[in-house]
């Protein structure tokens, strides 16, 4: 990414930053992401491509930044007062809701984007990108005899995989059944 999120970000960078991301999030709804192109993301916004350009280089740089901003939605980085056998338990509740609160959106998405396809392949790498970074502080991951990427690595992987079934249209699990698949699979 172009733009430095890491300083203090100003209204304008700000505003531009959420109107490109709504957009993609928005164009996911309606196609693949393999089908979405910058200058239907700069049509969308009403922004030049030079200002897209300011900011990304490109709609895979746009996508990274989109799972930034669920990121911080979900307070991902939030989890230094959480029991270390607890914290996969309370992102994917934190995911889940904020799922739930977005079902016709992540319904369509679904619909328009394959598991095998990119979107879906960005969102598990990122996602397992961040649990490794997070196994690295948890002092309970020392009791694996496995290396803690293998262990964030199933975690991840089946947390997706709790979550495409909970949202698909036509099996849709409430969050405590959900939660008792994950804790299954999690602890046999």
């Amino acid at each position: 990414m172009k733009y430095d999120i890491t300083k203090t970000i100003t209204k304008g960078a700000q505003r531009t930053l959420y109107a490109l991301s709504g957009a993609m999030f928005l164009l996911l709804e309606k196609n693949d992401f393999e089908g979405i192109t910058v200058n239907e993301i700069c049509t969308f916004t009403n922004y030049p491509r030079a200002t897209f350009s300011n900011y990304f280089d490109d709609k895979y740089d746009l996508l990274n930044y989109c799972w930034y901003r669920l990121e911080q939605r979900i307070e991902l980085d939030d989890y230094t007062g959480i029991a270390p056998e607890e914290r996969i338990y309370v992102f994917f509740d934190r995911i889940y809701d904020l799922l739930d609160s977005e079902i016709t959106a992540v319904q369509k998405i679904l619909e328009k984007n394959t598991e095998s396809g990119y979107m879906f392949n960005s969102f598990r790498i990122y996602l397992g990108r961040r649990m490794v970074e997070i196994f690295r502080g948890c002092i309970s991951s020392n009791n694996y005899s496995i290396p803690k990427e293998i262990v964030a690595d199933h975690y991840c992987n089946t947390l997706l995989l709790i979550l495409k079934w909970a949202f698909r249209k036509d099996l849709s699990y409430s969050k405590t059944q959900a939660h008792k698949y994950l804790y299954y699979l999690l602890r046999s």
